[in-house]
């Protein structure tokens, strides 16, 4: 009698041609030159910002839009000694690990609500042997201690966004209950995030967010009321993820 083979799962990557990716890139802001194909495959690899993550199946997988979001903490937590940097909704760990591997006299926390996610940037977190991030669960910044009020010098955030009237749009290309956001525009959580961010940064601290490009300039009107300091914001693709940063003032 003939065993059948227990075969691993496979993950293929389908490359896009450039009117494939232009298409995607219009409906979603995304830039794919590759897409995954569904299939059985449980944990996928990516390159990100200089280290490879595995990627469960249902977790958020990350784009290559959010390095920049990176870039920018890294360009404010250079300007410390043994800088305090917090991540809210970190997901597979992607921006908190690739800062702590670019600063080790760094510390990082972490926040994520999902049990799923905050495993998958655990199990990242210890193949990486990073030792300076710390993870919590719950929500936004409610795992953070309170001790650390008005101490943190820059905070970072990549929550979900889109808003629900573009579902369609999104729907096959990110895990469901990951990217599309609350309330009518997409922006509840960010909003909550920013409010609470105010108590937690310090003076002259900075606030990292990605957000569609089209939401930029009214919600960067919405900062401005909370009390934060926003440059001008230059967008070059209206649908494409964008991080962006703006500052809590310095004390007078």
């Amino acid at each position: 009698m003939t065993s059948t083979p227990n075969l691993a799962p496979l993950l293929v990557s389908l490359r896009l041609t450039p009117e494939q990716q232009e298409l995607i890139r219009e409906r979603t802001g995304l830039t794919l030159p590759t897409l995954p194909y569904e299939s059985a495959a449980s944990v996928a690899r990516y390159q990100f910002a200089g280290i490879e993550l595995r990627v469960n199946r249902g977790v958020f997988s990350p784009s290559p839009a959010t390095e920049r979001a990176v870039s920018l903490v890294l360009e404010v937590a250079r300007g410390y000694s043994h800088p305090l940097i917090v991540e809210i909704g970190t997901g597979c760990g992607a921006v908190a690990l690739a800062v702590a591997a670019a600063l080790p006299d760094a510390s990082i926390i972490a926040t994520e609500i999902s049990e799923a996610a905050i495993e998958c940037a655990r199990r990242n977190r210890d193949r990486l042997r990073l030792r300076n991030v710390t993870l919590r669960r719950g929500s936004l910044l409610a795992p953070v201690p309170k001790q650390l009020r008005g101490h943190i010098p820059v905070i970072v955030a990549n929550l979900p966004y889109i808003p629900p009237s573009l579902r369609d749009s999104a729907e096959g290309f990110f895990p469901a209950g990951t990217a599309i956001g609350m309330g009518e525009d997409g922006l509840g959580l960010v909003r909550e995030a920013a409010r609470t961010a105010r108590t937690f940064l310090q003076p002259g601290g900075s606030l990292v967010l990605q957000l569609a490009g089209f939401q930029w300039q009214a919600f960067g009107d919405e900062l401005r009321a909370l009390g934060y300091e926003v440059p001008a914001i230059s967008i070059s693709i209206a649908n494409a993820p964008t991080a962006h940063r703006v500052f809590w003032p310095r004390a007078d």
